[in-house]
């Protein structure tokens, strides 16, 4: 799998589909307000190329975890929403402070799930790195029912203990490799490099975690 922002601009599906990549997540919003302004392309592109498609919220924890969790929705229903087409649970894109307190963080992270589990019935998808959740989360034992998508740029991650049955998605790489540690290649589709995921599971398992 793949995922993209507005840093990889206008994406052909159809060429990324054909590639053999089967799931891709695309930035939706970040903060209270901001919209990337690729997002609705990529929803509908990744639903017209037939892949597995996710929605993702960069998290700014100096602002409402739960007004950001609306803005996010909000942003993914205009697009055209989440309840067709395969859609995955929704993604919490969490790698930034703003300089608040590792048990700020985990509340605010506590309360955007919360909310993201009250607006669409299922809790999101958690993106993030070991030593983010260690050292500014607080490294706290409780998952919120929450998937696992890694990242982290090595042949052998190390999985937050929060996740004692390990990652579910793993972001590998940032140059769009085919294989941990792999040479750069450019994904069909994309022009220039594009984070590079895999799935731990097979495509019987990967429906699991999208929306009925």
């Amino acid at each position: 799998g793949i995922d993209v922002s507005h840093y990889q601009g206008r994406v052909d599906w159809g060429k990324v589909a054909a590639s053999g990549i089967s799931f891709a997540c695309a930035k939706a919003t970040e903060g209270l307000a901001y919209v990337d302004d690729t997002f609705a392309a990529n929803w509908a592109g990744m639903r017209k190329a037939g892949l597995t498609r996710c929605a993702y919220h960069f998290a700014r924890p100096a602002w409402s975890p739960t007004d950001q969790a609306k803005h996010f929705l909000n942003t993914v229903n205009q697009a055209g929403g989440y309840k067709s087409s395969k859609t995955l649970q929704l993604m919490l894109d969490l790698e930034k402070t703003d300089g608040k307190s590792a048990k700020y963080v985990w509340e605010w992270t506590q309360a955007f799930i919360s909310e993201l589990k009250a607006l669409t019935g299922r809790p999101g998808i958690i993106y993030t790195g070991f030593y983010f959740w260690r050292d500014s989360v607080g490294n706290p034992s409780d998952n919120l029912d929450s998937p696992l998508w890694l990242a982290a740029y090595t042949r052998h991650p190390t999985v937050p203990a929060a996740w004692s049955s390990g990652w579910t998605f793993w972001q590998y790489g940032d140059n769009g490799a085919s294989s941990p540690g792999g040479p750069a290649s450019t994904v069909p589709g994309i022009a220039g490099n594009v984070d590079v995921d895999y799935f731990r599971y097979d495509e019987a398992t990967l429906a699991r975690f999208c929306f009925p």
